[in-house]
């Protein structure tokens, strides 16, 4: 594998909050699914629990439903505040990603005109806080990862993350041996 540059570096930390952003998304909507569902759950068993004079068990029946109406209805309007956050993310990410590639273009262009001796002193001075940066973004995307697959269940975790760590780790660790 080739030797990582700033711009390769900087792409992977952006994948990487990208990767945490949308798995903090999936913990809160698993979390307000579980909420609504034990709020429903409690107050169905409250409800059922109690005998209350002249409640009879269809008014009972009709009190838990319009209650599980409510929740449904407050379970749909957090979940358009998730879906806003889900497109938002991407959306970043996507514009991130854009300049990266077009900051890499003028920097290849500037290359080719100046040469290339002062862009790479100022490359290998970033370079390290690029590194560092991205060691960070690696673990808040695993600390996210954790997070959502506590809340919501291990079977959805999202497949692209622990590859792109991985690949990132790698190029990390080889870098580091060599300075």
């Amino acid at each position: 594998m080739s030797t990582p540059t700033l711009s390769t570096v900087v792409r992977d930390v952006v994948g990487q909050y990208h990767v945490a952003g949308k798995q903090f998304v999936r913990a809160y909507r698993a979390g307000t699914e579980r909420a609504v569902g034990a709020v429903n759950e409690r107050f169905a068993s409250a409800v059922n629990a109690r005998s209350l004079p002249l409640v009879t068990d269809s008014v009972k029946t009709g009190l838990i439903e319009a209650q599980q109406q409510v929740a449904g209805f407050v379970a749909f309007g957090l979940g358009l505040g998730a879906n806003g956050a889900d497109a938002t993310i991407d959306q970043l990410a996507r514009r991130f990603g854009n300049g990266i590639e077009r900051v890499a273009g003028v920097r290849s262009r500037v290359e080719g005109a100046l040469g290339t001796s002062a862009l790479d002193r100022i490359g290998a001075f970033a370079l390290p806080a690029a590194k560092l940066s991205l060691q960070i973004a690696n673990v808040v995307a695993d600390g996210s990862k954790r997070l959502s697959e506590r809340v919501a269940g291990v079977e959805k975790t999202a497949a692209k993350a622990p590859a792109r760590k991985a690949a990132a780790k790698k190029r990390v660790r080889r870098t580091a041996r060599r300075a």
